[in-house]
């Protein structure tokens, strides 16, 4: 393949990604629905993500099939508009693909945080997701007057299309967005994770592999470089090869990694049946058994349950619930040592503590 024919290269990449992300977003779905029972609304935006990052996927295929890498001057009129509208589609695609997976990725993280402000300053970062995608999408769809002079004419038709200026500079902007977004969703678990109570060692291990999304935010900083090839509108499908290519590694590592954060469990269940893990075993009566929806996540976990002097301690993970009435003194400390990562459930050790003239007459119950 020489430099007039780049067509290849857009290809692998499409195709690599179809392959590893239709691996991992199934993966994430087996273990959260299948094995943790505990399939959420970040689950349900990843699925939405990854079928929105398969049409954009297959565009790209149609357009790499009808000229996209390409010399115009090397394709037929009809082959061009084809290309070109595929293209356009893409774009469309690729704004929705970069927005729900920062929705999925905040609702995941959201459901880690226990600090209010952590919960607050995710919410805005996906509301300003939201407002600033639905901008995004609506300067790419009418970037044109009519829209089919994207593809019938070309990108940037003097007096029928918005300036390129306004295209790229609108382009620079969400790419910079995109970018602190993710660093942001990439920081953001080390502090959430920091000031919960496990060994140091588990500590970081986990805000690595939570902070790994934040990577999918250096391919958004070298897809910036090429948003002045958008400006080549008399042939476009060659120019914007590398710009193209950098759009489908962006998203793509992005899901990547949300699904590579929640495989521990099927990880564990790996090694175990390997044997190179005896700290996780399912069977019939798995700890990860729902129970009235909770999920317990440590084998010795009912161990706790047993009361002593007017205290019961025990390990949770599910929604929490207002404590009854007798206990007044209720302690919570976050715990991730039995969080399956990303966000699958809150895992909270709950004391809880009445004097002892109070309990005479109370029985408690955990359900």
């Amino acid at each position: 393949m020489n430099d007039d024919d780049r067509s290849g290269s857009v290809f692998a990449v499409a195709v690599t990604f179809m392959v590893l992300t239709w691996i991992m977003v199934p993966l994430r779905v087996y273990v959260r629905a299948v094995m943790t029972k505990s399939f959420g609304l970040d689950d349900w935006l990843l699925v939405i993500t990854q079928v929105l990052f398969t049409t954009y996927l297959s565009s790209q295929l149609g357009g790499w099939y009808y000229g996209t890498g390409r010399h115009r001057k090397d394709l037929t009129p009809e082959n061009n508009t084809k290309a070109l509208t595929f293209w356009f589609v893409c774009e469309i695609f690729y704004v929705l693909t970069a927005t729900f997976i920062k929705l999925a990725v905040g609702v995941f993280l959201i459901r880690l945080s226990v600090v209010k402000f952590h919960v607050w300053f995710l919410r805005v970062l996906m509301v300003g997701s939201i407002v600033f995608g639905t901008a995004y999408l609506f300067v790419v769809l009418f970037q044109c007057q009519p829209i089919s002079t994207f593809w019938t004419d070309a990108p940037g038709t003097p007096g029928k299309c918005l300036e390129n200026n306004p295209v790229a500079i609108t382009t620079y902007v969400a790419s910079a967005i995109n970018c602190l977004a993710d660093w942001a969703f990439g920081i953001l678990p080390m502090f959430i994770v920091w000031s919960l109570n496990m060994k140091k060692r588990l500590r970081i291990i986990v805000m690595c592999i939570l902070g790994f999304a934040s990577i999918g935010s250096t391919a958004t900083i070298v897809r910036m470089f090429y948003i002045p090839d958008m400006l080549n509108g008399q042939d476009f499908l060659w120019a914007t090869t590398n710009f193209a290519i950098w759009s489908t590694v962006e998203p793509g590592i992005g899901i990547i990694a949300a699904s590579l954060a929640t495989l521990r469990p099927l990880l564990q269940l790996a090694l175990g049946k390997l044997g190179l893990s005896r700290t996780y075993r399912l069977s019939r009566s798995s700890p990860w058994t729902p129970s009235h929806g909770y999920v317990k996540t440590d084998e010795h976990s009912m161990s706790g349950l047993r009361p002593k002097d007017g205290v019961t301690t025990t390990t949770a993970a599910g929604p929490t619930e207002t404590a009854p009435t007798p206990f007044r003194y209720l302690r919570s400390r976050p715990s991730l040592e039995s969080i399956e990562l990303a966000g699958i459930t809150k895992t909270m050790e709950v004391s809880l503590s009445s004097d002892a003239g109070e309990m005479d007459g109370h029985r408690a119950s955990l359900r």
